[in-house]
């Protein structure tokens, strides 16, 4: 009886450290894998990249809505294949999972989606069709979407949808915050205990060209760096991007040097998982819980990646029970 009481207790100690603290979806997926031997870059995250099935996203259902948010939100980023959206089925596609966020028109540089507003064009091709040269690229470094809102405002969810892909490259990368923050030593969350991160839109290297009329509509952010989830209070890690700046510490040195740790253990091989895209793939992940990153490929003009982004808030949580 003993002997069969501690393989329980260690069969459960094993299952709660596979969710970090989230609590488990109530419908169990697959996870997206290509093997060790076929991926070009390779993670060992444990609960990112799940495959969902809830069939053609065009005919969603509330049903079908339900099971994805609860899959995201267990999962952190999550995977629903073989689809094919216009622009506007993915904003209704989005508007089925929360509160669609549209950001001001400068904010998208030169190269916004014609009569779009909430999509955001993720290519190495302008909307004429011509190639933006060998130097494009977005968001190509650990970062979490929406940091520069404040609580709870802060709590979004990226849609990405791939029309077409290069052959071969371009992954999308993401880091697990659940899984560093229930890893992080005790000493770390020590200093971490009283320190939050400031962040300004001004900040974001992809709006540096907004205007300064939008820029002025965003005040200054701050989130504390041990969080919790805002829909199943699970613990996570707040970090932002490398660009942020840290107060509550003795010095903004402090802080910095701080950051630079804690991204350093969150983007560890344990804890990624890196998406290679197939034409099809709509991802959904959510950035409270995750870092993502885009990684390079061969953009010589002869391969288009085409790739659309939308985002949606989420809508105020529901209670532990009923989770």
């Amino acid at each position: 009886r003993l002997a069969a009481l501690l393989s329980c207790l260690a069969l459960a100690v094993v299952e709660a450290k596979a969710w970090f603290g989230a609590t488990p979806p109530k419908v169990d997926h697959t996870f997206h894998r290509r093997g060790w031997t076929s991926c070009a870059l390779c993670g060992g995250a444990e609960r990112l990249g799940a495959t969902v099935e809830v069939g053609n996203l065009r005919e969603l259902d509330a049903a079908g809505a339900s099971t994805l948010l609860d899959a995201v939100r267990a999962h952190g980023v999550v995977v629903v294949k073989g689809q094919n959206l216009t622009r506007a089925q993915q904003v209704e596609f989005t508007a089925a999972l929360g509160e669609t966020v549209v950001l001001p028109s400068s904010f998208e540089g030169k190269d916004p989606e014609p009569f779009h507003p909430a999509i955001q064009r993720i290519t190495n091709f302008w909307a004429n069709g011509t190639w933006k040269g060998p130097t494009a690229r977005f968001g190509a470094y650990w970062h979490q979407d929406g940091q520069f809102w404040q609580p709870p405002r802060h709590n979004i969810l990226s849609i990405l949808h791939a029309q077409e892909t290069p052959p071969s490259g371009g992954e999308t990368g993401f880091a697990d915050l659940r899984a560093a923050r229930h890893t992080l030593s005790a000493p770390l969350l020590a200093r971490a205990a009283n320190a939050s991160i400031r962040t300004s839109v001004r900040q974001i290297a992809d709006f540096a060209k907004g205007d300064e009329e939008d820029l002025a509509a965003f005040p200054d952010a701050e989130h504390p760096v041990l969080d919790a989830h805002w829909m199943d209070g699970g613990p996570l890690l707040y970090v932002g991007s490398p660009h942020m700046e840290v107060v509550g510490l003795e010095t903004a040195e402090a802080g910095k040097a701080l950051l630079t740790m804690l991204l350093m253990h969150a983007t560890s091989p344990a804890f990624t998982y890196f998406h290679a895209w197939d034409v099809g793939d709509v991802l959904v992940w959510d950035n409270t819980q995750t870092l993502h990153h885009s990684f390079p490929y061969d953009n010589d003009g002869s391969a288009k990646r085409e790739l659309y982004r939308t985002q949606a808030r989420m809508r105020p949580a529901a209670t532990k029970e009923e989770l």
